[in-house]
């Protein structure tokens, strides 16, 4: 089969990261003297969905066992891995819905799908009113721009007939979105978890006006991404790295107490703060990701989240590309069969 790759150039960088992050133990060779082969990978430490696949494969020593000689460099976000893919200082990472946009237009190359994630809301105050959709109008509603929460509100809004005309949209921060709604300065908070679980915990009967679930045609997804440039000359690289992604998803969703322990450990993160993330959301076992990949499933997964940007305005029709331009499959194959 032809791999899938992109024919668009990453943008470039403004910046270059310095890649100081953690790195194995192992040297240049593996216990058998043969050459391992350096990759970058990078990840969210503070998400469930980036930091435990790392945790699992650091405790499982799988980085070794697939010959790959690793730097691990843990980022804050999304878009931030992407720019440092972009200056190439980073062959892979973990990218959240919000971000999923940058690959969907040509910067970055989606390797694996990670999570279908039901943790965004649209959560209104007591004093608003609200119930439900249709009671946002002339609602305040604090969203934070370019992620999720912008995509939440725009679903919900879709929903209930009403558009962004008729309410009063407060650009905010996510932080500042919970802070806002805390203090009773906007009616509604399109937010994601855990800072969700920040707002029941001040505000215990705060009412959902709206969450994933309400919108099972358009799953918000996260994926590992590795940079056009490795997804073109690093196919054995990625490969090896998917080789540790398979055991680790696995792992993760076999044992996920222990997946959040290690992550917690690594991370400095919360253990209960990781494991509300994980209560709410879906990882896919490796073989169903085979399946999906196989049949068409990824594609139309991705296909209509990136016609959610397109609605929301973060991407033109002409800036969207096509599923199959954007997520290569094939790597994760051929991992699957080096595994056999």
């Amino acid at each position: 089969m032809k791999k899938k790759m992109l024919g668009a150039a990453a943008v470039a960088a403004t910046f270059a990261l310095a890649l100081t992050g953690c790195t194995t133990d192992s040297g240049s060779t593996d216990s058998s003297g043969e050459d391992l082969i350096a990759i970058n990978v990078g990840y969210i430490d503070t998400s469930i969905n980036g930091v435990g696949i790392i945790a699992v494969a650091n405790d499982q020593d799988l980085w070794t066992e697939a010959g790959l000689d690793v730097n691990l460099v843990p980022f804050t976000n999304g878009p931030t891995q992407i720019q440092a893919m972009a200056s190439g200082s980073l062959d892979v990472g973990y990218i959240g819905g919000g971000a999923m946009w940058m690959p969907a237009s040509g910067q970055g190359t989606v390797i694996t799908p990670n999570e279908s994630t039901f943790g965004d809301y649209l959560i209104a105050s007591p004093e608003s009113g609200a119930t439900d959709m249709a009671d946002l109008k002339g609602l305040k509603i604090g969203v934070p721009d370019g992620g999720s929460g912008e995509m939440i509100l725009a679903l919900a809004l879709e929903e209930a007939g009403l558009t962004e005309a008729d309410i009063e949209r407060i650009p905010l921060d996510p932080p500042s979105v919970v802070s806002a709604f805390v203090a009773g300065q906007i009616d509604v908070a399109a937010i994601f978890s855990p800072l969700s679980d920040q707002i029941f915990e001040s505000v215990p009967d705060a009412e959902i006006i709206a969450n994933n679930r309400d919108f099972p045609e358009t799953e918000f997804l996260g994926a590992w991404v590795a940079s056009n440039d490795a997804a073109a000359d690093k196919s054995e690289a990625l490969t090896r790295f998917l080789e540790v992604w398979i055991q680790a998803n696995d792992y993760r969703i076999s044992d996920t107490e222990d997946t959040v322990a290690l992550s917690a450990a690594l991370s400095g993160a919360p253990a209960d703060q990781l494991q509300s993330q994980a209560d709410g959301l879906e990882w896919w076992t490796s073989d169903q990701i085979l399946a999906d990949n196989a049949d068409g499933s990824t594609f139309e997964r991705f296909g209509a989240f990136t016609q959610l940007f397109v609605e929301v305005g973060r991407l033109t029709t002409d800036e969207a590309s096509a599923p199959e331009d954007f997520i290569n499959v094939d790597l994760f194959a051929a991992a699957k069969d080096n595994l056999k």
